[in-house]
């Protein structure tokens, strides 16, 4: 679905990404992991056109980004970032209802599958009872859920995001990546996300990419890839790596 072909990206001369290619898996949940600097969320940033790459290309089902246009790119693909902002009275509803964007225009009004796709994603994230209340009143995992709704009206079959578990305590964290994972298996869709939690990482992902010094050093199966050389070279510390119930843990404490 994602093919990414020797990409290079500099911030000020100083290189980010070197020479990064690969391929993201249709259907899949795929997670960038790495330490801080590696690359991750300007790598996302560059599959969303919110960069330009120095050099290279990055092809979403055979169609070049460059050749793109954003709205094109919005019917495709839908990206929640790390940082939502939306006026404190805006309801729920009316910020789902920017997710039909791509479709509209200044002279068409909103029409019956607009107002499908925004109910049936409120409801599939379990939004429809808070549509009418005010983002300003909403806790930080039902914040995160309301703009996850506004990517899901969007109706693409590829959703970004970007350390979407940031800012929320233990539970919504659970909430929210569960919540992802159900979204994949009944919709199939694909998604690649920025985590910095490497358990949350092996434990939701069908595949991760570890980028050291912004070159991919691995991808792959969680229980294939990752072991304690992996993690000394993506993270440069030494920790002890565990396999208990065809699951794989990093003991961080």
């Amino acid at each position: 679905m994602v093919c990414v072909e020797n990409l290079t990206f500099a911030y000020d001369a100083q290189p980010v990404l070197r020479n990064v290619s690969l391929t993201l898996q249709k259907g899949a949940i795929t997670t960038l992991i790495g330490a801080n600097g590696c690359g991750k969320t300007t790598l996302l940033k560059l599959m969303t056109k919110n960069l330009k790459p120095d050099s290279g290309r990055i092809r979403l089902e055979g169609t070049d980004l460059r050749s793109m246009s954003l709205k094109d790119l919005a019917r495709r693909a839908a990206i929640v970032h790390q940082k939502n902002t939306a006026p404190d009275d805006l309801t729920v509803r009316r910020l789902v209802s920017y997710g039909r964007l791509p479709y509209t225009s200044p002279l068409r009004s909103q029409t019956g599958k607009d107002r499908e796709k925004i109910e049936w994603a409120l409801s599939v994230t379990d939004m429809s009872e808070l549509g009418e209340k005010p983002m300003g009143t909403l806790s930080g995992g039902q914040r995160q859920r309301a703009f996850l709704s506004m990517a899901l009206a969007q109706d693409t079959k590829l959703l970004y995001l970007d350390e979407p578990t940031t800012f929320l305590d233990v539970r919504y964290q659970i909430e929210l990546l569960r919540l992802i994972r159900r979204l994949n298996r009944e919709l199939g869709l694909t998604v690649v996300m920025v985590l910095h939690d490497i358990n949350q990482a092996l434990c939701h992902s069908d595949e991760v990419i570890g980028l050291k010094d912004g070159t991919v050093y691995c991808q792959g199966a969680p229980e294939k890839v990752i072991d304690a050389d992996a993690v000394r070279e993506l993270y440069g510390i030494d920790l002890e790596i565990r396999r208990e119930n065809n699951r794989l843990w990093v003991m961080t404490v």
